[in-house]
C-alpha cells in the first residue's frame, strides 16, 4: 500500500490518483477534456508516461460510490477509453463492481479495481520513482552524520560540544540506519525496500523514534513521517558540529563595527 489513507469524496479519489501517477513519474492532469472520434469527453484523470521513448496514455474514472458500479458505468467508459486513444483504463471505486461490470470489461483494455488495487498496481514504479529518490536526496545528510566514521570537523569541538554530537548520534544513528534501507544505494544490496511495518526491526530501548513510524503499514504514510524527522535530526546534527560563535569578552558583537559610524 502507499497510502492507507481513504479519500473523502470523489474529487480527493482524483487527486490522489493523479499524485500517485506523477510521483510514478508520469505527467497527469486532472478534470481534462478529451477529443472523442465524434465527440469530446471530460475524464477525471489523464496521465502520459514515456517509456523507452513510446509514449503511453492512461484514462481514470474515479468513483467515490457506496454502491457497486454497473456495468453501463463500464460500457461508458470503454467508449471514451477507445475513441480517446487511450492505451488503458481504470475503473477506481471505494464500493466495488457488479458482476456484469467485469462481464463488460472483459477482453478490454479496461482496468476495474478498488482504492487500495490501485495502488498496488503501481506500488512499485512508485517506490523506484518516488520513495527511493526522496530518502536519497533529502536525508543523504543525516545518513553520512551518523555513520561510523567521524567528520572532520569533530576533531575542532569543545569537549563539551563533542560529547553533545556523540550524544544526537547515538540518538539518531538508528533513524539514519533506516532511512538507509530505502535509498537508492542500499537498492545495489538489496533489491527490495523493507516490508512494513518495521516494529519488529527495531529495538524497543531506541529513543526519538515515534510510534507512528515503526507501525506505518503503508510506505507513503511511512516516507510523510521520516522525512521531516529525519531532516530534523540532521538540522540538529549539523547545529552541534558546527556551533555559531558565542559572544562574550574575547569576541565582537556583529554590530560593533557599525554602531559608531
Amino acid at each position: 500500500m502507499i497510502t492507507e489513507r481513504q479519500p473523502e469524496n470523489w474529487r480527493d479519489l482524483q487527486s490522489e490518483v493523479a499524485r500517485i501517477l506523477v510521483e510514478c513519474g508520469m505527467q497527469a492532469e486532472v478534470e481534462k477534456t478529451v477529443t472523442l472520434a465524434r465527440d469530446v469527453a471530460e475524464v477525471d484523470v489523464v496521465a502520459v508516461e514515456t517509456v523507452n521513448g513510446r509514449t503511453n496514455t492512461i484514462f481514470c474514472e474515479c468513483k467515490r460510490w457506496k454502491s457497486s458500479i454497473p456495468k453501463n458505468v463500464v460500457h461508458g467508459f470503454r467508449t471514451v477509453v477507445q475513441d480517446g486513444g487511450a492505451n488503458v483504463g481504470y475503473i477506481i471505486t471505494s464500493g466495488g463492481f457488479q458482476s456484469g461490470a467485469f462481464a463488460a470489461a472483459d477482453l478490454t483494455n479496461l482496468r476495474l479495481v478498488t482504492w487500495p488495487e490501485f495502488q498496488a498496481e503501481f506500488e512499485s514504479l512508485w517506490i523506484e520513482n518516488h520513495l527511493r529518490p526522496e530518502v536519497t536526496r533529502r536525508l543523504d545528510d543525516l545518513m553520512e552524520l551518523v555513520e561510523p566514521l567521524l567528520p572532520r570537523a569533530f576533531k575542532e569541538l569543545s569537549e563539551p560540544a563533542k560529547a553533545r554530537y556523540l550524544e544526537l548520534r547515538e540518538r539518531y544513528w538508528e533513524l539514519g540506519a533506516i532511512a538507509m534501507m530505502f535509498t537508492t544505494y542500499f537498492k545495489m544490496i538489496h533489491a527490495e525496500v523493507p516490508d512494513l511495518p518495521l516494529r519488529d526491526r527495531v529495538s524497543s530501548s531506541t529513543i526519538g523514534m515515534p510510534d507512528a513510524l515503526l507501525n506505518a503499514t503503508a510506505y507513503g504514510d511511512f516516507l510523510d513521517i521520516l522525512l521531516p524527522l529525519g531532516e530534523q535530526a540532521a538540522a540538529e546534527l549539523k547545529a552541534a558540529l558546527h556551533p555559531g560563535p558565542l559572544l562574550g569578552s574575547d569576541s565582537k558583537d556583529p554590530s560593533e563595527s557599525t554602531r559608531h559610524t
